[in-house]
């Protein structure tokens, strides 16, 4: 329970900041939302690999020797590209907590 909280706060200030950031410095939104699109799919994939390979929330040493991202912040700024409007961004933020509650009560860890 404690990652969903995590991964779920991690969630809302990406796609918050992101959403903000986004149309206070960009005017055109198709080539952003087909981003977000695109990075929808790798967080959830993130999502589900971090999950099966039981790692921690923020996991990796450094930015060359590993990776810093986690599926939770990848999908919270795919949903802040992807809302063009607040009532967008809303129905973004519940969908992606649908998206982590399931992935963490569906996908289950492999053992060795």
């Amino acid at each position: 329970m404690k990652r969903v909280v995590i991964n779920f706060i991690i969630f809302l200030f990406a796609a918050i900041g992101t959403f903000f950031i986004k149309n206070l410095l960009i005017e055109g939104h198709t080539i952003m939302r087909i981003v977000g699109l695109v990075g929808l799919v790798i967080s959830i994939v993130y999502l589900i690999f971090e999950k099966k390979m039981n790692l921690p929330t923020i996991y990796g040493r450094s930015q060359s020797g590993g990776s810093n991202a986690n599926g939770a912040a990848i999908l919270g700024l795919s949903c802040g590209l992807i809302s063009i409007g607040a009532v967008q961004l809303i129905v973004g933020i519940a969908l992606g907590a649908v998206v982590i509650v399931l992935v963490n009560r569906f996908v289950t860890v492999e053992t060795q």
